[in-house]
């Protein structure tokens, strides 16, 4: 796992810039770890109370393991770094990069808001994109892991053009970059909806999986 600067390939030059997260996201994060914790809660608690025999312990530590891995993926240490010729942002495995020489211009936004904004005073969380010539996104860097004051410096480390809005929607983002915006940043209801479902889906099949077994046994 890519976590400390010192993991850092030398075909990617040497660090110029580093970044971490700065202890307030980890609010955030925290919040964003929450339904996969549960996961793991129900998972182990169906161990500990059912005790349950065969192969749904095998699913019941899996659905653990794999909660607990989701959960570690929005809490784990996180790092970016500008290199003499890369971006570099790290994952589970080595590190994306891109070629500084690929970035036509970094885009960021103070806040992303909804797609539908409510009344009153407006909520959203900061994102930035490394934008190709051709309009295509390079790398995105997520508001959940990073504050609006780490990427503004980023940005204006980058050697690009800094292109920056007080605050967008998703909309408004692609009407000049249409090709920019993912779609689970687009359709945000839907991706918690769908999320919410798989969670309440799993939970329940869990529960079933364990009442089964140590009723008809």
């Amino acid at each position: 796992m890519a976590e400390t600067v010192r993991q850092v390939p030398e075909k990617y030059s040497v660090p110029q810039h580093i970044f971490h997260p700065r202890i307030t996201s980890y609010g955030r994060r925290i919040w964003a770890a929450v339904p996969p914790l549960l996961l793991v809660a129900v998972a182990l608690l169906a161990l500990y109370y059912r005790r349950p025999r065969g192969p749904v312990i095998a699913v019941l530590i899996l659905l653990a393991l794999a909660g607990g891995v989701i959960a570690y993926g929005y809490l784990r240490p996180a790092l970016t770094v500008i290199t003499r010729t890369h971006f570099l942002k790290s994952r589970w495995i080595g590190f994306h990069a891109v070629p500084r020489d690929r970035v036509h211009q970094v885009v960021t936004v103070d806040k992303l808001l909804p797609p539908r904004p409510t009344s009153g005073k407006p909520r959203g969380r900061p994102y930035l994109w490394l934008v190709t010539e051709t309009g295509k996104r390079a790398m995105a860097l997520d508001g959940i892991v990073w504050d609006t004051t780490s990427l503004k410096s980023f940005a204006d480390l980058s050697g690009a053009q800094h292109v920056n809005f007080k605050q967008a929607t998703p909309e408004q983002v692609s009407t000049h970059w249409p090709a920019l915006v993912s779609w689970h940043v687009r359709y945000p209801r839907l991706r918690y909806a769908a999320s919410s479902l798989a969670l309440v889906l799993v939970i329940a099949l869990v529960v079933w999986l364990t009442f089964v077994q140590t009723t008809f046994q």
